[in-house]
């Protein structure tokens, strides 16, 4: 619209004559930049409509896993996603996202060895509707600001990673990494869902935000239910503030050399009772000890280069309540290596997970990603990625796990 009616002005003023006077212009120029404004706003206004697909198919090589022969697993799959947002008010914007999917590639191997890892090997097929086809409400939330824009407030459904433990490197399984310690924390994942939920983002000085986000929670208090006992579960619209997920963010967001950089150091607290780690529960009729599940975590993704960045991520949880008590990630992200591929882009990662040294096995369960994500066109792009796990579950007698995977990323 803007080009067209810029052609427009330019004809009239290539062809006036002495009848189209100075003012005369300036005053039809005012009148086109008011009608372009007004189109523009209409059209943010409206709804805006994208979708995605995403293609797959995903295979691993295993061999023994605690004494165990466990098959190959692998198969296709498929994730789909249509995004709908609109504002109420010039201010106001309501935005939702209804999801398909299935398949779950090579973390078939949970079903036939449940613990197999510590981290899965497929995030496509985390949010897939349990053997069903059709489209689930994933996310559906309103978004306000208040004081011109310094404070945000958002209040509906969706899951904790919109506020906090993001990244520009690592953070999206369509187009990125797809192993778990590649797209978020995997000691805090276990406490992410879709759920009722609460945000607040403060930016009081440019390049700050404070993030706060209080959800609701699955799982409530110990108790006693007649003959043993059990963490109390409850629906995740009742009582929505009972034992909530709760989470504060800070994150500062530099240029350095004029290149950009964010750097995010967030706290998370379950206060749900949590049964610790290695306590007998053989007996359930004996009260187990619990403790909540927090922990600290550090997220940080920094350009090097016009076509260079990396990114990092470092967590510890609660030992006395997560088998994984600390977390490491490290990585490159490299785009237009290629000359005539610009839009292509090369992302490798290593990351550790250090277990609970209160669990039997303490090998550190090491991952290796890469994948190569070629742009066909504006809107779909080709990706093979590699996975090499090293001690899995942190037994060194394991065999060493290898996952090849192609997918396909439709877009629009």
């Amino acid at each position: 619209m803007r080009k067209t009616l810029g052609m427009v002005t330019v004809a009239l003023l290539l062809n006036s004559g002495p009848a189209f006077s100075e003012e005369w212009t300036k005053k039809e120029l005012e009148i086109l930049k008011q009608r372009i404004e007004k189109l523009e706003q209409e059209h943010e206004t409206g709804p805006q409509i994208h979708g995605g697909v995403v293609l797959y198919y995903q295979g691993a090589h295993l061999g023994k896993i605690e004494g165990e022969n466990i098959p190959s697993p692998s198969g296709t799959g498929y994730v789909a996603d249509l995004e709908i947002s609109f504002k109420l008010t010039e201010e106001d914007e309501f935005y939702m996202r209804l999801h398909a999917g299935e398949g779950s590639g090579a973390d078939k191997i949970f079903d036939v060895k449940e613990g197999a890892l510590f981290a899965n090997l497929n995030t496509l097929s985390d949010d897939n509707p349990e053997n069903e086809a059709t489209f689930k409400l994933l996310e559906a939330y309103y978004t306000r600001p208040f004081l011109d824009g310094k404070v945000t407030l958002s209040v509906g459904k969706t899951e904790p990673p919109v506020f906090i433990d993001d990244n520009e490197y690592a953070n999206n399984e369509y187009s990125q990494f797809v192993g778990k310690p590649f797209v978020n924390n995997p000691i805090i994942d276990g406490e992410f869902q879709f759920a009722p939920i609460v945000g607040v983002v403060i930016s009081p000085v440019d390049k700050l935000e404070i993030s706060a986000v209080l959800q609701s929670n699955e799982q409530s208090k110990l108790y006693w239910n007649g003959s043993e006992w059990s963490v109390k579960e409850k629906s995740l619209y009742d009582n929505v503030f009972d034992n909530p997920f709760f989470a504060l963010q800070v994150k500062v967001s530099p240029e350095i050399a004029g290149l950009s950089g964010n750097y995010r150091l967030y706290y998370w607290n379950d206060s749900a009772d949590h049964i610790k780690v290695g306590e007998d529960v053989s007996d359930p009729t004996k009260k187990p000890s619990t403790d909540k599940g927090w922990g600290v975590g550090i997220s940080i993704d920094q350009e090097i280069s016009e076509k260079a960045g990396i990114f990092a991520r470092a967590a510890w949880g609660n030992d006395k309540v997560y088998e994984v008590e600390q977390f490491y990630s490290v990585g490159l992200n490299l785009n237009g290596i290629f000359p005539s591929r610009e839009k292509d882009i090369l992302g490798v990662g290593v990351a550790a997970l250090i277990p609970n040294d209160k669990l039997e096995n303490s090998s550190t369960e090491w991952h290796f990603e890469a994948y190569y994500r070629t742009q066909i066109s504006e809107n779909l792009s080709i990706t093979p990625d590699f996975q090499l796990v090293l001690n899995p579950q942190g037994d060194s007698s394991n065999d060493n796990i290898f996952t090849a995977m192609v997918k396909a990323e439709f877009s629009f």
